[in-house]
């Protein structure tokens, strides 16, 4: 078995100080947004479709 820790939030940190860095010094997005997830892929990773579902279930 093998732990890895805190490597993932780590590495996600630095990625996103990257990001920031670049958005700010190119003064916006146009050369970043290329080059990372879509939001489609944000609402997979979170089951939006589950959440949905449950607020059609739920919240009447």
């Amino acid at each position: 078995m093998m732990i890895y820790g805190n490597y993932g939030i780590r590495a996600a940190a630095t990625a996103m100080q990257e990001t920031f860095r670049r958005i700010i010094a190119d003064g916006g997005v146009q050369n970043v947004h290329k080059e990372i997830v879509p939001v489609e892929e944000i609402f997979r990773l979170q089951r939006m479709d589950e959440v949905k579902a449950a607020e059609t279930r739920f919240l009447r």
